[in-house]
């Protein structure tokens, strides 16, 4: 499918629609990793830089909360800090239309996570596995970035257990100013520091407490604190055994077992204060020793520099000499386009990119392709509630400088534009505003507020549809034998219950009574559009 032929929804790209063979005429798709209606993850080729790359899309137009989009961005500005040989790299990363991207190296392997179930380890392997993942996390802290989410399944081994430290979509720096509010309870449970469960300021040392955790799992294949439900989880991480932790490791070789129960350490101030006093203690190096040469090697190696320098040079201006005189002869030429299943143009397009005035001109020709792909077409704008419908005639037009907006929002919900209150959907035509961009806050009682900048143009109406539902968490708790089920102190009614609770995301405390039986209350962090499903039973007094 071309890029042009793309589905439409009222105006707005389907990301079901995001499988054509060249996306945005930049990545050539190779396969669909994972997809749902919000972003996609593909394994592509990136055409201009000629290699495999994994590429993240977000419709920022289907998104409801607004921290998922930050979280995106946040990613792509972290890791394009950061340049190191255990850190996945970034590529390019940016906008399209309502589409924000990043494209990352690509790195023929697989999650440590999928190593540890379908791979036997030596000893030497794991140990060289944690040298080269604590490089990583050094090189990070070095940098003042905080990852928050240090997991099996964001660490990467390649086929030469090469390993590459990544997903930062939850990592903080020190240009954040907590603006993202460190405070509260992100991550993934079984791999949470204490202080992390508790919603405290994190810390480098809360990551060190997280890669105990994942080494942990590495070298006796069990995660620590794995329990059956979120609630045992947390609970075990709050209140474990330090000296019943220890025994767990009586068969590593005893230089492991101390880094190991260091990094495991309840109190902050009692673990590593970052991963290099770990690399110091195994007599690691965490920088690449400099190649010393001597005087007669480094002045023919000066001589071989100069040489290369020259031929380069004279190759570039050869180069645009011949450009320039191609151009002049061929003023309107332009690339090919691709086709799917033609190969003798994909080979034609590989030549072509390597020159750098042809590159230019078809990045220009694609900003202009991808303007005209979130244009309706004839029929959607039949389709749309559009302003002076009769008046076809744009000389004619009474307003020409207004557009539209017309909003469907399941439940309904006050609409407000610029902190004025305008309407309560549904809405029965569009509202008309002149053109702009404008502050849209959607308010419902039982849902967080819905707020996003919308762009009117002359002429036009703009289509949104929004689920509030899609802001929300749910949970599926069942209780045995039956309880009253308190969220955040608000009864939410006795088990069984016969529907999902919904919740506002964020942190929650859950309280389950039964006069018979000792009170279930416990912790956790729910994100907007999760289920989790928490199975209790009550115990005696």
């Amino acid at each position: 499918m071309d890029t042009n032929e793309i589905e439409r929804d009222d105006g707005i790209i389907k990301m079901s629609a995001l499988t054509s063979e060249i996306l945005f005429e930049k990545f050539q798709i190779i396969d669909v990793l994972k997809k749902d209606e919000h972003a996609a993850v593909f394994l592509a080729n990136h055409i201009y830089l000629s290699k495999k790359i994994i590429l993240k899309i977000l419709n920022t137009q289907k998104i409801p909360d607004q921290s998922i989009i930050e979280r995106f961005k946040r990613e792509a500005k972290i890791l394009a800090q950061l340049d190191h040989p255990n850190i996945i790299k970034v590529l390019d990363f940016g906008m399209s239309k309502e589409f924000f991207y990043i494209s990352f190296e690509y790195i023929e392997g697989e999650s440590l996570r999928n190593v540890l179930k379908t791979k036997t380890l030596s000893q030497e392997q794991k140990e060289h596995l944690m040298i080269q993942f604590l490089k990583g996390l050094d090189y990070a802290h070095k940098n003042q970035i905080i990852h928050r989410d240090i997991k099996p399944e964001n660490i990467f081994v390649d086929k030469n257990l090469n390993v590459k430290l990544g997903d930062f979509g939850l990592a903080l720096s020190s240009e954040d100013n907590f603006i993202t509010n460190p405070y509260s309870i992100v991550g993934t449970p079984s791999y949470m520091s204490p202080e992390q469960v508790r919603g405290a300021k994190l810390t480098a040392q809360s990551d060190l407490f997280s890669a105990g955790v994942v080494l942990f799992e590495l070298f006796t294949g069990k995660n620590p604190f794995l329990g059956d439900n979120v609630s045992l989880t947390l609970n075990e991480i709050i209140s474990y055994d330090e000296m019943a932790l220890e025994e767990k490791l009586n068969d590593l070789p005893e230089h492991l077992k101390k880094v190991l129960l260091k990094l495991l350490k309840k109190n902050v101030n009692q673990r590593y204060n970052r991963a290099e006093e770990i690399l110091e203690e195994l007599n690691v190096q965490t920088e690449q020793p400099a190649v010393i040469v001597n005087s007669a090697d480094r002045k023919a190696w000066k001589t071989k520099i100069g040489w290369i320098f020259l031929a380069v040079f004279t190759i570039v201006v050869i180069g645009i000499a011949v450009v320039f005189r191609i151009n002049e002869r061929l003023p309107n030429a332009t690339l090919p386009n691709v086709d799917k299943g033609n190969i003798q143009q994909k080979n034609n397009l590989s030549k072509q990119n390597t020159n750098a005035v042809q590159l230019q001109s078809q990045k220009t020709k694609e900003q202009e392709d991808l303007n005209k792909l979130n244009q309706p077409s004839v029929d959607d704008k039949q389709q749309s509630p559009i302003i002076n419908q009769q008046n076809e005639n744009p000389a004619q037009s009474k307003s020409p400088g207004y557009g539209g907006l017309f909003i469907e929002c399941i439940p309904w919900a006050k609409v407000y534009i610029n902190g004025e209150e305008i309407e309560t959907t549904p809405l029965r035509r569009p509202i008309k505003l002149l053109e702009g961009e404008y502050t849209l806050k959607l308010v419902h009682p039982d849902y967080p507020i819905y707020t996003k900048v919308v762009s009117i143009k002359a002429e036009e109406v703009t289509p949104l549809r929004v689920s509030l539902d899609a802001m929300m968490g749910f949970l599926n708790t069942k209780v045995f034998p039956w309880g009253d089920v308190f969220v955040n102190g608000e009864l939410k009614g006795q088990t069984p219950l016969r529907d999902l609770i919904k919740v506002t995301p964020g942190s929650i405390r859950l309280t389950i009574k039964n006069p018979n039986y000792k009170e279930i209350d416990t912790a956790f962090y729910l994100r907007a559009g999760d289920t989790l499903k928490l199975n209790f039973t009550f115990k005696n007094r």
